[in-house]
Order: structure tokens, then sequence, then C-alpha cells
């Protein structure tokens, strides 16, 4: 084991989450080191429908958490074209999202949501039956009418994650480490100041914990588990020749979605509680039978795969980003659930503005803080 050198940062896990935080960190000149036990995006961020769409996904009641959406969501545009320039694409698409309401009480609350979706300036409207089909001419007849957001897209999860490694590294000198996992941290006294991997030891003034739900293992950060649970998600491809959708398509509860390499993609399940990559029958059986009946075409398609990863949930669905109570050098950024991709430029942001003001308060709504719980208060194991 060696003993490497000092950096500012080091970021504990290369989902879309520790990814982001690291290219925005390097890009304000912090000296930062990204860690992952597998593959860049190997995990939830590279299996991710990745849908943009805060107004489907981000509660609009909570104030701070919708703020983070919409700052999100006017990021994506101006990363993608600055990631383009380093020759990897993120997939990022602003196509817009259509919502289909099959019943009554699927238009209502349609309908409902647009009292405060109409007020945000982002064209959201809705369109009825007829207007469902011109802009998707191979979805199933019937539909009452829907929403159709223009502003929103989606992103191909792991190309989007692999473009901000890339400049993260080339373009401002982060350091990575693809392979290498974190098995606990360095602590002095009340102070985390470093990692300790299967490289070695790494010393930084800050951790970045982004680990997903591998951040809610009890001691493996701390003595009793952080909030952080798994939710598990399945979701697969399908291949139609000569038919591809424009946007993603919500029917039926699932997105139906176009996808860079020509397959279709339809998202998907979840399993409160599973901590395993497992693709089941079931799951795939309740895909296949909703995309069909948004798209009859679908009922004939080629199977193309199906993938299964874990998400990173919250006791209260929001995102817990910020300094770890008691653990002076310690960041929080996970519980993203569904919504990590969609939240990652915006959670960037936050913890690197932090890192350079000291000014947690922007991070008020999203702390530890908010949970009754002492798993942010005890002290980690001498290392």
């Amino acid at each position: 084991m060696s003993t490497s050198r000092t950096v500012d940062v080091a970021i504990v896990g290369g989902g879309v989450i520790g990814s982001a935080t690291t290219l925005y960190l390097s890009m304000r000149g912090f000296s930062c080191k990204l860690f992952e036990q597998r593959e860049f995006g190997w995990g939830a961020s590279g299996a991710t429908a990745g849908v943009v769409g805060p107004l489907w996904h981000v509660p609009h009641t909570h104030e701070a958490a919708m703020a983070l959406g919409l700052s999100s969501l006017r990021e994506f545009p101006r990363l993608n074209e600055a990631l383009a320039d380093t020759g990897v694409s993120t997939g990022f698409r602003q196509s817009g999202i259509l919502n289909i309401a099959r019943t009554e009480a699927d238009a209502q609350t349609l309908r409902e949501g647009l009292t405060w979706q109409g007020e945000l300036g982002l064209g959201v409207c809705w369109v009825d039956g007829e207007e469902v089909s011109e802009l998707e001419q191979h979805v199933a007849p019937g539909a009452l009418g829907g929403v159709y957001s223009p502003r929103e897209g989606f992103v191909h999860g792991l190309s989007f994650v692999r473009a901000m490694v890339s400049a993260a590294a080339t373009v401002y000198g982060a350091r990575l480490a693809e392979g290498v996992e974190v098995g606990g941290l360095i602590t002095e006294g009340g102070r985390v100041v470093g990692v300790q991997s299967s490289e070695g030891r790494l010393y930084a003034d800050h951790v970045v914990l982004a680990a997903g739900p591998w951040s809610g293992l009890a001691g493996r950060w701390l003595p009793q588990a952080l909030p952080v649970r798994p939710a598990k998600g399945q979701r697969l491809l399908l291949r139609k020749p000569g038919f591809m959708p424009s946007m993603p398509v919500r029917d039926y509860g699932r997105y139906v979605m176009p996808q860079p390499d020509g397959s279709i993609l339809v998202a998907a399940t979840r399993h409160e509680g599973e901590f395993d990559n497992r693709v089941s029958a079931d799951a795939v059986g309740e895909l296949l039978a909703d995309a069909g009946r948004a798209f009859p075409l679908l009922r004939d398609a080629e199977f193309a795969g199906a993938i299964a990863r874990v998400r990173p949930a919250s006791p209260d669905g929001l995102p817990i980003i910020g300094p770890v109570p008691g653990w002076e050098g310690l960041i929080l950024a996970s519980g993203h659930d569904s919504a990590g991709v969609m939240l990652a430029p915006g959670t960037a942001q936050l913890v690197t503005d932090y890192l350079v003001s000291g000014d947690a308060a922007p991070l008020g709504p999203f702390g530890l803080s908010r949970f009754d719980t002492d798993g942010a208060k005890g002290r980690p194991p001498r290392s």
C-alpha cells in the first residue's frame, strides 16, 4: 500500500453525481481524484432511461428541489455543447417529453399539473387526442390527450458520464481511479482527511461521498448507516426497423424512448429494498406488455436485452446533499433515486459553490439534519 499525495477533493463513486461533481470542481480549479470500484457509469447511471424531465420527477411543492431541477434543466444544453468539444457525445437531446392520458383520472392529474407548469415559461401545454397522434403517429389510438413539455428531453446516461469524466481529466486535470475500491475513510479526530483505497491512502481536504446505494452501507463509512436505501430498477431494449419514437413518451406508466444506437428503451420497474442486478422474467413481461399497449407495433419487436441496476433512495424521496454533521471535511451527495441524471448538473454546482464559499445555507433543504437519525452523528473507525 502506498500513500498518495494530497488533493483538494477526493470523490467516491463514478456514477453521474460523482462524475459531474468532479467535472464542476475541476473547472473551478480544485485538484480532484475520482474513485470508481468498477467502470465509470457502471451502476444505475449507465442503465438509466436518461429522462431529463424534472417537471415530472421532482416535487414542485418543494421549492428548493424544484429550483434544483430547473437549474439542471437549463444547464444541460450548455453543458452538452461544452462537452462536445472533448469529442465525446453525451447523447443529450432537447426533444420534448409527451405524457399521455388514457383515462379521465389521468387527464385530470395532468391538467392539475398544468396549473403550475404553465407558469414556468417553458411552453408546457395540453394536447388533445388528435395532437397526440400528430406528435407520435404510431401511438395506440384512444388517447384522451396529454401534456407536451418541449424544453425537456433525454440523455444517454453512460455517454453522459464518460463525457464528463473525459473532460474532467483531459481538459481540467482531474485524476481518475477506475477499478479502484474505496474501503473507508481516513480520520483525524472529528475530521475526515482522506480515503483508504485498494491503491493505498489518499489524503484530501474534502471527501465527497457519491457512492449511490453503497453510500448507505452500515459501518462502511460511519458506524451506523446513512439514510440511503437501495431501490432496484429494470429496463429493456427493443429493436423495430422503420420505427423510432421522436421523444420520451410516457404511457401506461412507462417510458418508451429512442436511443442513439437505434434501439428503443422501455423503462422502468421499481423494487424497494432489493440490492442485486438480476433481471427478472416478470419485470421483462410487464415492460413488454406496457410497451405493446403504448405502441402496438412493438408487440413483434426484436428483444435486444435487459438490465437491472440499483438506485439510491432517501426516506423522503429527495436527494441528500451537504456536509455530514460531526464530520468536518465529509460531504454526502446521494439519495437522488431515479432523478440522478436530471439533477446531476445542479447537484454538482451546489457542492462546488459550497466548497468555494464555505456557505452551507443553500444546502440546508437537502441536508442530513432533516432526518431523525444518529447515522450522521457517530464516529467512523480510525484508520
